[in-house]
């Protein structure tokens, strides 16, 4: 039976090296190795890289996925209830995007001025919510697989209704950044605004300060997202508001 070379299979499965190796690190996977010590992947490799890229995509961490396939009990109707889980929980932001937008009606019924901007947000903000598969491309792009678990770590510590909470302060937040681009970024109004962003944050980095980095990294390459992949939540041009307002934000707390 003909072996593959790593390259090959990255090559054929659209897989990077590097996520290859991680998989052998963590013990997803054992390659056999040639007489030059060169990695060997054979027909049950492959068919061990399918099962976790399935689960991968139920939104699993490499270490539930391991604890999974390692399970000699391991059964389809495992994996299609994790699946079941999955398509509940975007159920549940489904319904928080048909909240946000009730309430922007109600606010239109009553009479009352609504924001065009922050109603566009509110529908950019769910179709986000909706478009997972799209987000993974970037997160592919950008993030090694070690961040990603760092992420999906501390999402699940902090949880599905603190998540939601964040969610809905973003679109009248976005919408007043988008009021203030071209002003001074250190203004009080400015200064104000990213203190809010960062109090929107500041939770999950609370858990996991590493992840502010990973964070800036995504957005100071937006070029460089993948084609197919989402439509930044916020433009350049707002990202970098916001990042010369926090600079200025610091400045002057370092001179109080």
């Amino acid at each position: 039976m003909r072996l593959l070379s790593i390259g090959e299979v990255a090559k054929q499965t659209g897989l990077t090296i590097r996520s290859l190796r991680h998989y052998e690190q963590v013990g997803l996977l054992e390659p056999q190795r040639t007489e030059a010590r060169q990695r060997a992947y054979a027909y049950r490799d492959i068919t061990r890289l399918q099962h976790i890229q399935m689960l991968k995509r139920t939104g699993l961490t490499l270490t539930q996925i391991k604890r999974l396939i390692q399970n000699t009990h391991w059964q389809a109707r495992d994996v299609l209830k994790m699946q079941r889980d999955l398509a509940a929980q975007e159920l549940e932001k489904a319904k928080a995007k048909l909240s946000l937008l009730d309430e922007a009606l109600d606010c239109v019924s009553a009479g009352e001025p609504a924001d065009l901007s922050t109603l566009c947000n509110i529908i950019r903000m769910g179709d986000h919510a909706m478009s997972e598969e799209k987000w993974q491309k970037v997160w592919d792009k950008f993030y090694t697989d070690e961040e990603q678990e760092r992420w999906k770590a501390a999402k699940e510590k902090l949880g599905e209704g603190a998540i939601r909470e964040q969610e809905q302060k973003w679109p009248a937040l976005l919408a007043r950044t988008e009021a203030l681009v071209g002003t001074d970024p250190a203004s009080p109004e400015a200064l104000e605004l990213v203190r809010e962003w960062n109090a929107v944050t500041q939770a999950i980095y609370d858990i996991d300060p590493v992840l502010t980095e990973s964070a800036a990294k995504l957005y100071d390459n937006m070029d460089d997202w993948p084609k197919d992949g989402p439509e930044p939540p916020f433009s350049k041009e707002v990202w970098a508001f916001v990042k010369a307002a926090d600079a200025a934000l610091k400045a002057a707390e370092q001179n109080q």
